[in-house]
């Protein structure tokens, strides 16, 4: 069985000039998806963080985490390295942005480590907002107006906050408290390290604060230990790896920052229950059977 094909954009086995030069790339859903009988299969992307936004219509995504029904206004966040498909209805209406997630900000990637679908009331404040940076962001990427790339890119940094913030304001407070904060910069911090940190002091350090205390709010807020909190995001990224490339599993693990196949085959088991080899298996079976049918359906 293949793993799910790894594109730069849809169907090509290339990254675009646009994306190659600018590291962004606008275009709009109907463009390339009427091309596929307005199905789009189960794909990935290396590199890329894409935001498929919705103004007007209906489809479906499928993501790691199932079928999920779409209806505009709304948008799918999808984070590099991350599986997902679509189905559309031909009046749709929408656009699908592509950026070089390693020119994101830090903080802004972290927050999208699995894909994210949000959606808000039409005609809202929200609605107006994202719909006008959308607006923004595509006629700069058309235009031939001085100071145009630096313009796209700071749309795009916009929309991603804003969409964020969505998120944000849907499940939790506007106001944050200093565990919050904490664990926020926590989560950035170990997007940024997990692959060559291991020590939980180098992080409580960082945040000025004893391991101790990190352990305490790991426990209080995720429900793990600060050490837990790590092996997880080590896990999502191990299963990801052996899901979705060829990477041998010595390969997985040395790019994991394990010192050899058998410790990273160990760990795997002892937290998951299978081998790297016997996940990755069932992973394609499932990948193959969305595949032969409808991936959304």
């Amino acid at each position: 069985m293949r793993p799910v094909p790894t594109y730069a954009l849809y169907g090509e086995a290339a990254p675009s000039s646009s994306v190659l030069t600018e590291q962004l790339h606008c275009e709009s859903i109907p463009s390339r998806s009427r091309l596929h009988d307005w199905e789009i299969r189960p794909h990935r992307h290396e590199h890329f963080l894409q935001i498929l936004y919705i103004r007007r219509g209906e489809g479906k995504a499928w993501t790691e985490d199932g079928v999920i029904p779409l209806r505009g206004p709304c948008a799918v966040l999808s984070p590099a390295g991350h599986g997902h498909g679509f189905q559309f209805a031909p009046d749709i209406e929408g656009w699908v942005v592509t950026a070089v997630q390693a020119g994101l900000q830090a903080d802004l990637v972290a927050a999208c480590e699995r894909p994210l679908v949000l959606d808000w009331v039409a005609g809202s404040t929200e609605d107006a907002q994202v719909g006008a940076l959308v607006d923004m962001l595509v006629g700069t990427f058309a235009s031939s107006e001085p100071w145009r790339l630096a313009s796209m890119r700071a749309a795009f940094t916009l929309l991603l906050a804003r969409l964020l913030e969505v998120r944000a304001h849907a499940h939790r407070a506007s106001h944050e408290t200093r565990a919050q904060r904490h664990l926020r910069r926590f989560r950035v911090l170990l997007e940024r390290d997990y692959r060559t940190r291991r020590d939980i002091e180098h992080y409580a350090g960082e945040l000025g604060i004893t391991p101790t205390q990190l352990n305490r709010l790991c426990r209080e807020h995720l429900g793990c230990s600060a050490l837990g909190t790590l092996h997880r995001r080590l896990l999502a990224e191990a299963e990801r790896d052996l899901a979705y490339t060829s990477l041998s599993v010595k390969e997985v693990a040395l790019t994991l920052g394990f010192a050899d196949a058998a410790y990273f085959s160990r760990f795997f088991h002892r937290h998951t229950g299978r081998t790297p080899s016997g996940y990755r298996d069932e992973a394609r079976r499932r990948f193959s059977a969305a595949g032969r049918g409808r991936p959304v359906g």
